[in-house]
């Protein structure tokens, strides 16, 4: 899962003020104006025609053939709409979309990550505008509630990947251990046991690729949050602090991490350090790139667990990353966006993209579809008890990134991690 890989890198960027306020000018110069009615004559219209662009992001090889060849089938259906296709690298998209916003050149149909500052700025259709009531009623209902700003959905779900933590088979078998932690009393124990043992007891990635996921886990393991019930950002919580201090003293007093964990990206870091056996733990995906490609080759026998808890008071819980599909208004173009929007979550042509990614569907009807698959399965299973990054925040985009920036500061030696935590609180609160 590609993003669900940079749901990590995601938001390496962010969309200013000023970029929106340009946009909003493109519009007509307010957000009053940019919201459209929802019926146009095209909308009614009984063969919708013209061009549309749709811009998708790519998640591996297979990606691009499958858009080429489900286009292909789009335009026969509806021979009176030409889809612009194009199928940008997660880097490279994570780049050009603020520019596409800064210079107008929206896409009818974008592949992203974050969605809530183009809502909130009056860009979006909301997304019930631009599909018909059956495909609206197939999402999950935990994935809809993640995409809904204000009581109106504006993201459109695509495809989810969720947490856990991986272990070595082998490795716990060295150290004695016969089961997978599930506090961190016990973690912190077993970690212990396998650094003696000879392994990295547990690899923590801080580093810039994806430090907003594994500090979601912790902090949600401890009962912290990222907002309050009121939507108040409460980064630097006194149980956020406690956590993050408790990460530092995992690399700096118990000496059970990598060297560095600050720096320590992802993929390249920790998931190469499990697939070589290096590392005995570590945070993954069940699922997607990290079985299919991180794991391609290794001869490491391993398997996932729920993530350890601070106490068992707290109930278990994943992470759950999702990719969203949005439409912009461009005038003239919601029948075309509804048509093509219908075709693609067909049952078939959806399931056939998460099969071939790897990913966890969004819909109840691929879930249904995938109940007895020997992989997806167990990842769907997880999916009602998943809990989102707040992407109904505006803010979060820039959170995110730095969070991802700066966080893993705060395990270096003689660091202070509310210092840390206090300046992201204060980035958030004044929406830097």
């Amino acid at each position: 899962m590609r993003y669900l890989k940079r749901h990590s890198m995601l938001a390496a960027t962010g969309v200013s003020a000023l970029s929106l306020s340009m946009a909003l000018t493109a519009w007509g110069g307010t957000t009053s104006n940019a919201n459209r009615p929802s019926s146009s004559p095209n909308l009614a219209a009984a063969s919708p025609s013209g061009s549309i662009k749709v811009v998708m992001a790519q998640y591996s090889s297979l990606t691009k053939p499958y858009w080429t060849s489900l286009v292909k089938a789009f335009e026969q259906k509806y021979p009176k709409i030409h889809v612009n296709l194009q199928v940008i690298d997660w880097n490279t998209l994570l780049q050009q979309v603020p520019t596409m916003i800064q210079t107008h050149s929206y896409p009818d149909i974008l592949n992203f990550n974050n969605y809530s500052t183009y809502a909130k700025a009056g860009l979006l259709f909301p997304a019930k505008q631009v599909f018909s009531p059956q495909v609206e009623s197939d999402f999950i209902p935990s994935f809809v509630k993640s995409d809904t700003i204000g009581g109106t959905q504006y993201g459109i779900p695509w495809i989810a990947s969720v947490r856990a933590l991986g272990y070595n088979k082998a490795a716990f078998a060295k150290a004695g251990i016969k089961a997978p932690p599930s506090t961190w009393s016990q973690f912190v124990a077993d970690a212990q046991k396998l650094t003696k043992a000879g392994y990295e007891g547990y690899c923590l990635p801080l580093g810039s690729e994806e430090a907003q996921a594994e500090w979601s886990l912790w902090m949600w393991s401890n009962g912290g949050a990222w907002v309050n019930g009121a939507g108040k950002w409460t980064i630097n919580s006194a149980k956020n602090v406690q956590t993050l201090t408790f990460l530092n003293k995992l690399a700096n007093q118990y000496k059970v991490t990598e060297p560095n964990p600050g720096a320590t990206n992802r993929t390249s870091g920790c998931w190469a350090d499990f697939a070589s056996g290096k590392a005995a733990m570590t945070e993954i995906m069940p699922l997607g790139t990290f079985q299919t490609s991180s794991m391609k080759g290794s001869n490491v026998k391993w398997a996932s667990a729920p993530w350890p808890r601070a106490n068992l008071s707290i109930p278990k819980f994943t992470l759950g990353v999702q990719d969203v599909l949005m439409a912009f208004k461009r005038p003239g173009d919601q029948a075309m966006d509804k048509a093509f929007l219908d075709f693609v979550y067909q049952k078939d042509n959806y399931l056939k993209f998460v099969k071939d990614e790897g990913f966890l569907p969004a819909t109840k009807s691929a879930s249904a579809a995938l109940s007895n698959d020997p992989v997806d399965s167990t990842g769907i299973k997880l999916l009602p008890s998943a809990k989102f990054y707040p992407l109904t925040e505006a803010a979060w985009t820039s959170v995110q990134a730095a969070v991802q920036s700066q966080l893993g500061t705060a395990v270096n030696p003689g660091a202070s991690p509310k210092q840390v935590l206090d300046t992201l609180q204060q980035d958030a609160v004044s929406g830097r």
